[in-house]
Parts: structure tokens; sequence; C-alpha cells
């Protein structure tokens, strides 16, 4: 899941888009509080001081297949942990930092990306060594995500906002997807890998079909921008929030909004979906919710942060910090 703050058209090119990227919200405690030792504790949010970096951590992606968590830093180092902290590989991209992670389905491949080369490395997490350069690019990467059930096809997308289908045995772009008329916010592809959706600055929500790569269906997602995407329900269900304060949830059966969630004071910058759970996340403040009721379970008040990020992992959720570190969240 990809998301992006709201400022200026003008700002999307600076460093502060980078900065706040994937903006969420997450349980701020003062800094004399103890330290959890466990990944798993029990607590309900908490610094890890195991998954850490010489500065301050952008995004982390967890590989299911494999049980690790991939962690990039703007000390331009990609870190893999293990679940009990442990670290297990590093790569270094000495010109600029990643901004985007992505793993692959067997976990064989980690992609990296979001650098001022406009590159995207394929790294062999056992190998340690990079397996593929994805070169060609004309404008900055904004997301990189292999696709859900396969290692060999990879979606980017870029400022130019336009969507490339990736190769990455022959390292060409096979496909490339034009017709989002404003800058590409959000990306999510389907379980099935048969579809994708995206979100942009204009608040549109185009459906694409990924096999015959043509666009499915489109249609005015939020009052502002849609900076948040992530399906549901076997694919059945769209979860999207936006600039609007609102999260609505689309039957993409027939496309039509079904609930809407009004729970939030502010614009929502990531979504996460467990089960019947949602996790969304605005500026200051993160809610756990339940998707059938509307009901809040959890609220999880926070201040502004410079990197953020949510991630679900086995049994809690990772978020972002204000330090070198992260932060681990159970489920309760």
């Amino acid at each position: 899941m990809a998301t992006i703050d709201i400022q200026p058209q003008s700002q999307f090119f600076s460093n502060n888009y980078w900065r706040k990227l994937r903006q969420v919200q997450i349980c701020k405690k003062d800094e004399e509080e103890s330290i959890t030792e466990t990944v798993m504790g029990k607590v309900k949010c908490d610094i890890d001081q195991k998954f850490q970096h010489s500065k301050s951590v952008i995004c982390a992606k967890y590989c299911k297949s494999k049980a690790i968590l991939a962690t990039t830093s703007i000390d331009k180092i990609v870190r893999i942990f293990t679940l009990d902290g442990s670290l297990k590989h590093q790569f270094q991209n000495l010109s600029d930092y990643d901004k985007t992670l992505s793993f692959s389905h067997s976990g064989q491949f980690l992609a990296c990306a979001g650098a001022y080369d406009k590159i995207i490395r394929i790294w062999n997490i056992d190998s340690q060594e990079v397996q593929f350069e994805l070169k060609g690019l004309k404008s900055k990467i904004l997301k990189a995500i292999f696709f859900n059930n396969r290692d060999d096809r990879l979606v980017s997308i870029t400022q130019d906002n336009q969507i490339q289908i990736w190769d990455i045995k022959s390292q060409t772009i096979i496909q490339t997807l034009t017709g989002q008329q404003s800058l590409i916010t959000s990306i999510q592809i389907s379980n099935d890998d048969f579809r994708c959706v995206t979100g942009s600055l204009d608040g549109m929500i185009i459906e694409w079909d990924l096999k015959n790569y043509k666009i499915k269906n489109q249609w005015k997602g939020h009052q502002k921008g849609c900076f948040a995407l992530k399906y549901a329900n076997g694919g059945h269900t769209l979860v999207s929030g936006g600039a609007d304060k609102k999260i609505k949830l689309w039957n993409m059966d027939k496309y039509k909004l079904f609930k809407q969630f009004n729970g939030h004071s502010s614009p929502i910058y990531a979504i996460e979906v467990e089960k019947d759970t949602i996790i969304s996340c605005q500026f200051n403040q993160t809610l756990m919710w339940n998707m059938k009721s509307l009901s809040i379970v959890q609220q999880i008040s926070s201040t502004q942060l410079d990197y953020c990020f949510v991630e679900i992992m086995k049994d809690s959720f990772v978020i972002g910090y204000n330090g070198n570190g992260i932060k681990v969240c159970d489920f309760q």
C-alpha cells in the first residue's frame, strides 16, 4: 500500500514529498517510558530497539513466506530482520536512500526503489547480491510492488502519472498503462493479480485489467486526493481513504459505495485490513475499527511524524517512530 500526504502540487517534487510518504498515526509515548524487549509482546504499542538504523526509518515491509521484516532508512541502508529482531542481511545504496520496498511472492527477491537514479534494484535475499536492475524510467519512482503470486512480474508507478508492468527476468517493461490525469498517490494489486487499483491527487480511482492492460472502470472516489487503497473480502470490497477525511467501502462487483466511515477529523494517509479490522491513519491519530459495524475498537493518538508507514506482520502491525527505529503494536 502506497500513500502520500497533502501538499501543494509544487511541493510534491521536494524532499518533503518523500518525508511524509505514507503518513500514518502511531502510539506516541513519553521518552522516559520503558522499551519492550520482545517483538511480539503483549503491550499495545511500544518502541522496539531491535529494528534499528543509524537514522530515521522510512518504511517497512513484511515477508509472510519467510517471516522476515525489511526496513529502509535515510542512512541509505536496507536491513532484513528476523521476527526476533536479529539482523539477517543489509544492503546499501551509496548514491541515495530507497523509499519503497516490496518482497516477491516466494520471498526470494526484494525490490528497492525511489532513489533519484530511477533504478529498481532486485536483491536476492539468499545471495545478498543485486540480481536484476530495472532501468530506463524517465521519471522518479513513487512505488514498486511485486505481483502477489509470482516472482517475475512487478508494477511501478512514476511521477509522470504512468504505470509500468515489468518482466523481471528480461528486465524490460512489457506494458505501460496511462490514463490517470493527476499524480498517482496509491496503488493496490488484487490477490489474484488480475486487477489493480490506483488513486490520484484529484480523488479519482481507476481499476485496471492486468490481463488485457486496459481500464476496467474509473470513478470519483473522494472530493480531494485518494491516498490509501486496500482490497478486502477476496477482492469484492475496496477500502479507500482520502483528503476528504472519509473512508469508503466499495462493492467492486457493482462499483457502488455501500458504507462510509466518518470517524476521522483530518485526511487519511494509510489503510491496512486484517480480517474485519481496518487500521486507518490520519495526521495525528490511528483508528482501529470494525468493518461491519463501523464501530471504533481502539484509538491511538500521536503527534506529527517525519517518516510514516503501517505494515501488518504475523500477530501485530508495525508503525513509524520519530527516531531511528519502529514501533510494534499488537492486535487487541
